[in-house]
């Protein structure tokens, strides 16, 4: 129960962080809190963009899944600093399939639509045009999932695995809100929050 408090907490507290930056660019442009959902795509999306999100994940998480159960992914990810790591040890429960859920859909699923697309992506798009403003949003995502290894020793291979599949992943989330999705981060979020489930439950329980 202590875990599932923790989990909770902290990520009511990644929530306020990534949205504390573009929460307070939108004051800082607009002087006012009205409309700040849709700066960052809190809004009704399309039915065709949760059909594309789905039709995506079905694609995506199979041709993903040898990369989930690389040797030395699950190696690096069984450490106790990472969440995958943390929810193996703990073991499989209904209280780790509840941090599970909290973990995938909402601590990093939401918060980083939110700050990813919502507000980056939107940004360097109305900046860029689409095709680089989409392309170099999703280039940033990917480079940022090195973070987990920058303290452990990694391959080649592996490095360029972490860093292209995010992107991938970056640039169609990109797509589904603004090509498809009327501005809406719910497509993407919905799409990132299933392929993050399906990761963490191969990689903590697979």
């Amino acid at each position: 129960m202590l875990m599932l408090l923790n989990t909770i907490i902290s990520t009511i507290l990644q929530f306020g962080l990534f949205a504390l930056l573009p929460f307070v660019a939108y004051l800082i442009g607009h002087r006012q809190i009205k409309g700040f959902s849709d700066y960052v795509g809190i809004k009704k999306t399309t039915k065709k963009a949760v059909l594309y999100a789905l039709l995506v994940f079905a694609i995506f998480v199979p041709a993903a899944s040898l990369f989930y159960f690389s040797p030395e992914l699950r190696e690096i990810t069984s450490s106790g600093n990472t969440v995958t790591g943390q929810l193996r040890t703990a073991g499989l429960s209904g209280s780790t399939l509840l941090q599970l859920l909290i973990i995938a859909i909402f601590k990093t699923s939401l918060t980083e639509e939110i700050f990813f697309r919502g507000f980056i992506a939107k940004r360097l798009i109305g900046w860029l045009g689409f095709h680089w403003g989409n392309a170099l949003q999703a280039l940033i995502f990917g480079a940022i999932h090195l973070v987990v290894f920058i303290a452990q020793p990694f391959s080649i291979l592996l490095a360029v695995a972490v860093v292209f599949l995010p992107t991938i992943g970056g640039w169609i989330a990109g797509y589904l809100m603004e090509r498809i999705g009327n501005g809406s981060i719910v497509p993407a979020w919905m799409l990132h929050a299933l392929i993050n489930l399906g990761a963490y439950w191969a990689l903590a329980f697979g």
